[in-house]
């Protein structure tokens, strides 16, 4: 299969994603998304300074402008509702649909009832622009008068919206987005605010030590999107793996929603020197143009891949078949992690959608299963913000991968990361095996 065939049946492929997330969310034009700036380099021993956009310190937060969200005023026989911003068309439409997936499985699972109150998730599509999760956003929390925000499925969501947040002291769940700053700067952090998913960096300081102590990798190139998140990523992994001993010969960084990687692996090739691995960050469609593009222009022989995003991502494995063959990635989920919790999480999200669940099907379940917890210890009653805020901080319980409960100063969860490769099964089909683990990762472990 030549260059071209490749880049139609990825277009083909991608066509079908998209209108299989549509099916279940809006079919509103997407935004365009404004150009990214590049984000500060996050150090390793010490809190990044603030990001442009939030000004507000978590420990003054101003009275609320809007009116006041139902959290804090419910009884305990109104839903309680959870509103979701997630990416449900466009390029990262795959990756919003996977999130609310998780989400409804949990949903499921809890008979759509947590604290004896009824459970309705509102799920808007953000498109992946930042002005678009800005109305969504003041939508849900001014119109639906939502308890709970969670999703956010890019950084630039996320910070467009931090400080409207916060200044309305709204629960905020992001499920998604890696912003470091959010739970490792003392000047962005808010009470109102936890992380469910990752931050930024927890994968890339991890899969720095490894590929050098573990890969035997002395040189690597880099490839990442041109955004505040593939910088920040990039700024992270370069940082250990220079400390290691090792050396970063080039980098590249194509725009988001590259259609065509040939100039860019034209430019990698180039200047890749004597490296043997590249090191990625991509998500969506992005990941998986990457990945068929990669073996297309004949690199995948070459060099071995090293991700800490959606490259080798379970869920696009039988998509993009041995283009994703021997994949070397860092994340905090893994469907074939060895834990009794994780097996039996695995066999309920295969019974519902026939298909194994990534890293983000198990973030959106957890998130739904952490506001479930909270509002059981409260017996529904959320009139107390402070009480109920309390409560999910306390939140305690054994999930697939660990035990979920919150880090007490940076309010993200305690991860397990695992180092994992793509290899043929004994059935024949591709699968990421688990080649090394990393207990108890947390928001300032870097």
């Amino acid at each position: 299969m030549n260059r071209r065939q490749f880049l139609a049946r990825s277009g083909v492929t991608l066509a079908g994603a998209l209108l299989a997330a549509c099916a279940g969310g809006s079919t509103a034009t997407p935004t365009a998304t404004p150009a990214p700036t590049r984000a500060p380099a996050t150090s390793p021993t010490t809190a990044p300074a603030a990001a442009a956009s939030p000004t507000t310190s978590a420990s003054t937060p101003s009275p609320a402008s809007q009116p006041t969200p139902t959290t804090g005023v419910a009884r305990s026989t109104t839903p309680f509702k959870i509103g979701v911003i997630a990416a449900l068309t466009g390029d990262l439409a795959a990756s919003g649909k996977r999130h609310v997936d998780g989400m409804q499985l949990a949903l499921d699972e809890l008979g759509g009832k947590a604290g004896g109150r009824q459970l309705q998730l509102l799920a808007e599509d953000s498109a992946g622009s930042p002005q678009q999760a800005v109305a969504k956003v003041r939508r849900l929390v001014e119109s639906e008068h939502v308890d709970a925000i969670t999703g956010f499925t890019i950084t630039p969501e996320l910070t467009a919206n931090r400080d409207y947040l916060h200044q309305n002291q709204q629960l905020t769940l992001v499920s998604t987005a890696g912003w470091p700053d959010l739970t490792r700067n003392p000047t962005v952090r808010s009470p109102y605010i936890f992380r469910t998913s990752f931050c930024q960096g927890q994968y890339e300081y991890i899969l720095a030590q490894w590929a050098y102590d573990k890969g035997g990798f002395r040189s690597v190139a880099f490839m990442a999107p041109d955004y505040s998140t593939g910088h920040a990523t990039a700024d992270v992994f370069r940082t250990y793996f220079k400390k290691a001993g090792g050396q970063v010969t080039t980098e590249v960084y194509p725009p988001l929603n590259t259609q065509d990687f040939g100039p860019y692996f034209q430019r990698l090739s180039q200047s890749i020197g004597d490296a043997k691995a590249v090191w990625t960050w991509f998500i969506g469609a992005d990941a998986i143009r990457f990945m068929t593009q990669f073996q297309d222009f004949g690199l995948k022989d070459k060099y071995t891949v090293l991700s800490t995003a959606e490259v080798g991502d379970e869920p696009y494995l039988k998509e993009v078949g041995d283009a994703a063959l021997n994949i070397i990635s860092a994340i905090n989920y893994a469907a074939r992690y060895d834990r009794a919790e994780n097996k039996a999480f695995v066999d309920r999200f295969q019974a519902k959608y026939n298909r194994l669940p990534g890293h983000l099907e198990y973030w959106g379940y957890i998130t739904v299963m952490i506001l479930a917890k909270a509002l059981d210890a409260v017996s529904g009653d959320t009139s107390n913000k402070d009480a109920f805020l309390q409560a999910i901080r306390n939140v305690r319980f054994q999930g697939p991968m660990n035990e979920v409960h919150f880090h007490p100063e940076a309010q993200g969860l305690y991860v397990t990361v695992v180092v994992r490769k793509v290899q043929k099964l004994a059935d024949g089909t591709l699968g990421n095996v688990v080649v090394a683990d990393y207990p108890n990762v947390h928001d300032l472990s870097f």
